[in-house]
């Protein structure tokens, strides 16, 4: 499959979950959402998407045509589903930017600055 279709299908199932989290009493599929983010980072969304509008903009003109009966009232509800996906892709392109190594090296840094330093004592 080209980059460009495997990025079509991707920018599919992420429509399809995000509609399916606007219907009554649906969930947001976290998981997979960070599932699919990591393969559009993967696939270079980015770079295939230069000149056009933010990933944000994209879903929401899909949702808005692929589910029409819940979409047509909840504008909040879209902002919030397509916000937490456009952070999720920006968390998965800036870790795809480092090597393996450096990705674990800098989560483990993370973690440890955030850590309280234990008292001194003499």
């Amino acid at each position: 499959m080209s980059p460009n279709a495997e990025i079509e299908t991707t920018l599919e199932h992420l429509t399809e979950l995000c509609c399916d989290a606007l219907q009554e009493g649906g969930e947001f599929n976290h998981e997979r959402a960070e599932q699919l983010t990591s393969n559009l980072s993967t696939n270079g969304w980015e770079r295939h998407s230069e000149g056009r509008p933010p990933l944000s903009n994209v879903l929401k003109d899909r949702i808005r045509e692929s589910c029409r009966e819940p979409a047509i009232h909840r504008g909040a509800a879209i902002d919030g589903v397509v916000g937490e996906v456009q952070s999720l892709y920006e968390r998965a392109s800036r870790y795809s930017g480092k090597a393996p190594g450096e990705t674990e090296q800098a989560q483990s840094e993370q973690a440890q600055s955030e850590q309280a330093m234990s008292p001194r004592t003499m």
